[in-house]
């Protein structure tokens, strides 16, 4: 998969793959069969508890693993605080994050990730189904009211970002997007698109804890920008199956600035952080345990 030409860019990149006719790639990420069959949903009416995917004992050793990296170097404790105690505040303030955030404006992350998983991993999709479009609830196999492993799988990935410190941390330049290098950020996706067939994006406004998380998984390359098509977890596959056009996010690279297409107005900046992929991979590693 590379830079796609005008005609295959009217078939796939504004249009699912799935059109008949359309001549793509079966192998590559279509919402409308590898998106969910259902949309983007909000924390339950009894919150999940923190214990259930992370316990604070074992986030402090994870972040006393990661000390000797210098993390508490990028931190703002003060100096007179031992590592332990640095450490112990760390995880403190990841927690009640985590707490606080958790699921209150959806699972955009989680849904995400989990597709990403599935798509890559066909086998680790935890129902009977043909593809994960056919995954039409969250508590899927709904006939199975002790058990809703689709929904575990989300809630995991998505309580992943919120615990991670690195990730947070690579994150913290959305406070200031004219550190982003969006040039850079092209480069990187598209070799993420091509070995792994997504990639994923925080998109954000000023407000920062209000970002939200998109897969991107096609580009099409001008003179004057780069488009990349997006998969929207606030979109069922059924939607990506019927629309004529697709979301996309973008760069001007003339002048080195993001294009945000339909999201403009709601947001004006994003991050690809190659960190998502190493916690993905983790907490892929940690389900097959």
């Amino acid at each position: 998969m590379g830079a796609l030409s005008v005609g295959t860019r009217e078939s796939r990149l504004f249009a699912s793959d799935s059109d008949s006719g359309s001549g793509v790639d079966d192998d590559a990420f279509d919402p409308a069969t590898d998106g969910f069959g259902f949309d983007n949903y909000s924390t339950p009416p009894v919150a999940p508890d923190p214990t259930a995917f992370v316990s604070e004992s074992a986030l402090q050793e994870s972040l006393s693993a990661s000390w000797e990296t210098a993390l508490g170097d990028r931190l703002s404790l003060p100096a007179s605080a031992t590592p332990e105690s640095q450490i112990r505040t760390v995880a403190e303030r990841l927690y009640a994050n985590a707490n606080r955030l958790f699921g209150t404006k959806g699972y955009c992350y989680g849904m995400a990730m989990a597709a990403q998983w599935y798509f890559e991993e066909p086998s680790a999709r935890p129902v009977d189904r043909e593809s994960t479009s056919e995954i039409e609830h969250v508590n899927d196999p709904l006939e199975d009211r002790d058990s809703s492993p689709v929904r575990d799988d989300i809630e995991r990935f998505h309580r992943s970002q919120f615990t991670d410190l690195e990730s947070w941390l690579r994150r913290r330049v959305l406070l200031r997007p004219e550190w982003i290098d969006y040039r850079s950020q092209a480069d990187e996706i598209r070799e993420a698109i091509d070995e792994y067939g997504s990639a994923g994006l925080t998109i954000s406004g000023e407000n920062v804890l209000e970002a939200h998380y998109v897969l991107l998984y096609d580009y099409d390359v001008s003179e004057t920008g780069i488009t990349f098509a997006a998969y929207d977890p606030n979109d069922t596959a059924d939607e990506y199956a019927n629309r004529s056009d697709s979301r996309t996010v973008g760069i001007d690279t003339t002048s080195d600035e993001p294009l945000l297409g339909s999201y403009e107005g709601t947001y004006d900046r994003f991050l690809f952080d190659r960190t998502d992929r190493a916690v993905s991979t983790r907490i892929r590693a940690d389900q097959d345990r």
